[in-house]
């Protein structure tokens, strides 16, 4: 398995900005330092100290420190911090008196009280936490300055301090080349129904009877087509028998046997295909089949109909009587005329093998008849041309088309349209294949990463992760950082 990293997904960055020189405010007489912005699952912490030891403050003044997200435009104001002087501190400590809180300048902020001391170095260490919001990317972290006197702020200043960086983190999602996995024997085979009328309770074939001349013919012309082809070989037919329901469960499960070995015995006769190569199964009475004519049908009664046949605690032999018991009669009368002989038949499938071809024979096989072709022999014959090429695209999608099932077929196909930025077509392709294979809902995952659906990329990676998909388990967690990040 060969793992891609997209060209058109950016370099990576953590959502942290940071200042390493020291900015000073205040007339130059205060130092921010150490300012850090840091950013993780919707959340900013701000943190610095700030340096006050030459800020100067009278004995009886005030001065106010707000820090401040800001665009020019719109601000988010921080709580601040209150530097007083020794005369001013004691005051308010001897009357409790409101902080600067009630101006509008610092409206419903809880200010700390610092007392500005007279010698030696002062830092005031402050962090806070708030909500991050859209508007605030690349926005500027300012320390907003104030004198207070009389209950009133004068020469007010903003200083830009520091930036507000927060580069979103940019994932690196991997995506990957499957290989198919190795066919030596190719095993192919095609089903086919046969509706043959039989006399009532009898199982011998009589083909003049009704229109069994049409559908014998039409069961030869299905082996013959497989039998004739210098490529295939016949390996074993196996043919279901069905009955319909107006008899006992038993009675029908018998007489299905019996009319599947019947038409066993017949192609045996008419084909010359060895009788332990054919196998015979009856099924008996086909109730879900039964279900599915009645449902696509406007018979008479339709709903009665359905109710008996969903009723769970019922035998089939009683279901039997309960349609016979159906008023009006007429309902009954045209479940036997009209839906019942549909489910007296025999479906029958022709298994073969394939001959392995050589490249030449390949690049014609992929266009008049890829069936026979492995998902293998298919990408040889995308690998003969250049990759990206017309032709090689073609190949990869027939690949796709012809076997929806097969996950390598797939996912390299889905690949090609993802790499055209056609994700609604890869997601078609990758829905037709199984869906509980780890490597589609990895794959699925990935697309939806790309579209920025977040909920199901999570939802299908992590399914993926828990199978053990490495890929899954990568572009998740790229993810994650991704969302934290924003």
């Amino acid at each position: 398995m060969k793992r891609f990293i997209p060209i058109f997904i950016y370099m990576a960055f953590f959502a942290v900005s940071s200042l390493s020189a020291q900015q000073l405010f205040y007339a130059e007489g205060g130092e921010i330092q150490n300012l850090v912005v840091d950013r993780a699952n919707g959340q900013v912490t701000v943190t610095m100290d700030i340096d006050v030891t030459d800020v100067p403050v009278g004995g009886d003044d005030t001065i106010v420190l707000v820090p401040v997200i800001t665009d020019d435009v719109q601000k988010f104001k921080m709580p601040g911090i209150e530097l007083m002087g020794r005369r001013a501190y004691l005051y308010h400590l001897r009357n409790d008196n409101e902080t600067q809180s009630e101006n509008p300048f610092t409206a419903q902020r809880a200010m700390k009280r610092a007392e500005k001391k007279a010698g030696g170095k002062q830092v005031i260490p402050y962090t806070h936490t708030f909500s991050f919001e859209e508007w605030m990317r690349g926005c500027k972290v300012a320390l907003r300055t104030g004198e207070c006197a009389c209950g009133k702020l004068h020469r007010e200043r903003e200083e830009v301090i520091g930036g507000f960086g927060h580069e979103i983190y940019q994932p690196e999602y991997v995506w990957s080349f499957v290989e198919p996995d190795p066919e030596p024997i190719k095993v192919r085979d095609e089903s086919h129904s046969a509706y043959i009328n039989f006399y009532v309770d009898k199982y011998n074939i009589v083909e003049k009877y009704k229109n069994n001349e049409k559908e014998l013919a039409g069961i030869l012309e299905s082996i013959s087509k497989v039998d004739d082809d210098e490529d295939l070989t016949i390996k074993r037919i196996t043919i279901e028998g069905w009955a319909s329901p107006e008899d006992t469960e038993q009675h029908n499960q018998t007489l299905s046997e019996n009319r599947a070995n019947s038409l066993a015995d017949w192609v045996t006769k008419k084909t010359g295909i060895e009788r332990k190569n054919i196998e015979a199964v009856g099924r008996g009475e086909d109730w879900a089949g039964l279900r599915r004519e009645v449902e696509a049908s406007n018979v008479e009664g339709k709903k009665q109909i359905l109710a008996i046949i969903d009723e769970t605690n019922m035998s089939l032999d009683g279901k039997d009587w309960a349609l016979k018991a159906l008023v009006p009669p007429t309902i009954y009368q045209n479940l036997l005329k009209n839906i019942y002989p549909r489910q007296r038949r025999n479906d029958y499938k022709i298994i073969y093998e394939v001959r392995n071809f050589n490249l030449e024979e390949a690049r014609v096989l992929v266009n008049e008849n890829p069936k026979k072709l492995s998902v293998g022999e298919i990408y040889k014959v995308a690998g003969s041309y250049e990759r990206g090429s017309k032709e090689y695209n073609h190949a990869m999608e027939v690949a796709a088309m012809q076997y929806p099932e097969v996950v390598a077929a797939a996912i390299n196909a889905a690949n090609l349209r993802i790499a055209e930025g056609d994700y609604h077509e890869a997601l078609k392709i990758l829905g037709r294949s199984n869906q509980e294979d780890a490597r589609i809902q990895a794959a699925e995952g990935y697309i939806y990463l790309l579209e920025k659906n977040y909920d199901k990329a999570r939802e299908l990676l992590s399914k993926a992760a828990e199978q053990g998909n490495e890929d899954a388990k990568h572009n998740l967690d790229e993810m994650e950082k991704h969302l934290a990040s924003i």
